[in-house]
């Protein structure tokens, strides 16, 4: 005992120790999965594996997946109900958010500067970066495929062994050292590039429609990943966001009542964004919740509503579930809006009478007021 105090001096955990106990706390936390990365599992990575970004010298990160409600998510892709995912949504991202700053501050109470990073909705901000280019300040799913959280997908979401890619992801960073997990053996990945490849097949944007063909890979202590090549992030965020819903073939949509043309070219997105971006922001607000992603309201006043995601909500572990869910996808129909906000999806005939229904102003909010504008654009389906 210490002869000025009388009292024991406190006990200096082991690496071992203070490793076992956050994989148990992150999993008693409700984590389906946990994994640690390090500053050497995580060498030569792309700027977003930089630990230092987000802690000067940090030397290890807690990645982790909190699962998302599986009932609201069917219910979600056939249409029944989009606001229960809604909420199920922004509440897990919240819980992820919550749990990374809660590991972050367990930490440091053995004297080990931590911090916890946000879910979602973080974005650099520096000389190098501007937050409508979307980097984030860490990025969790590479952090989470080196520390086996889970496998990357065709479509580069992580997919985990038991609730395939519909998770939340969140990240504690922290000075202490840890003892980092292995990734998973690709020899299990249960992404067979699916025949229908659903990933795909969902996205009305054509955001990963060359797959196949154009992939990625990213190296990180050594072992390296690939997933498929991105497309202009402005093509997600065109259906993302909602501003246009319909897929080409015009037999489905996602829960946007939008249906402006969707370029084949991505350098032609500036010519139909603009005019699908104000149509959206005078159309009334959805039934239901928001979710409130700062970048779109700080330039429109207008939040944020789940319609889309799909990539993601259609990949689950199991390939008939997997096929299952793109049918509920595309066989509930096409959404339209009513003017109190509710949407309500029927068969593409009725949508279509339903927008003939409506005066030219209001429907110059659901499609184009002049559609030979887009006359000199390779459109999908057109």
């Amino acid at each position: 005992m210490s002869e000025k105090s009388g009292r024991r001096p406190p006990r200096t955990l082991t690496t071992a120790e203070l490793t076992a106990k956050i994989i148990d706390l992150t999993s008693e936390l409700g984590a389906c999965r946990v994994g640690i990365t390090t500053v050497d599992t995580l060498a030569g990575g792309p700027p977003s594996t930089d630990l230092q970004y987000v802690l000067p010298g940090a030397r290890a990160a807690i990645t982790f997946a909190l699962p998302f409600d599986q009932d609201k998510i069917r219910d979600y892709l056939s249409k029944r109900d989009r606001d229960g995912h809604q909420v199920d949504y922004s509440r897990t991202n919240t819980l992820a958010t919550g749990v990374a700053a809660q590991l972050a501050g367990y930490i440091a109470h053995f004297g080990h500067p931590s911090v916890g990073t946000l879910s979602n909705e973080v974005y650099r901000n520096d000389d190098a970066n501007r937050p409508s280019q979307l980097y984030p300040d860490i990025s969790h799913r590479l952090l989470a495929v080196r520390g086996g959280v889970g496998w990357f997908g065709l479509s580069g979401n992580v997919m985990t062994p038991d609730h395939g890619a519909n998770v939340s992801l969140a990240t504690a960073v922290t000075t202490a050292e840890l003892e980092p997990t292995e990734p998973l053996l690709e020899k299990d990945n249960y992404c067979d590039e699916c025949g229908d490849m659903e990933c795909v097949a969902a996205c009305p944007s054509a955001f990963l429609h060359n797959a196949k063909k154009q992939q990625t890979t990213v190296t990180m202590g050594g072992v390296s990943f690939t997933y498929a090549e991105r497309r202009n992030y402005d093509r997600c965020g065109y259906v993302c966001a909602g501003y246009s819903g319909l897929h080409p073939s015009g037999r489905w949509s996602t829960w946007s009542p939008g249906r402006f043309p969707i370029p084949k070219h991505d350098g032609d997105l500036r010519a139909v964004v603009p005019d699908a971006l104000k149509a959206w922001v005078e159309r009334p607000k959805l039934d239901g919740h928001t979710l409130q992603q700062p970048l779109l309201y700080q330039a429109t006043r207008k939040d944020v509503q789940l319609t889309c995601g799909s990539c993601m909500l259609v990949c689950a572990a199991d390939p008939e579930e997997r096929r299952r869910r793109l049918e509920m996808l595309r066989g509930h129909g096409v959404v339209v809006q009513h003017p109190d906000g509710r949407v309500e999806a029927m068969s593409p005939e009725a949508a279509r009478a339903h927008l003939d229904a409506m005066d030219p102003e209001t429907r110059a909010l659901y499609e184009p007021e002049d559609p030979d504008a887009y006359d000199d654009l390779d459109t999908y389906g057109s």
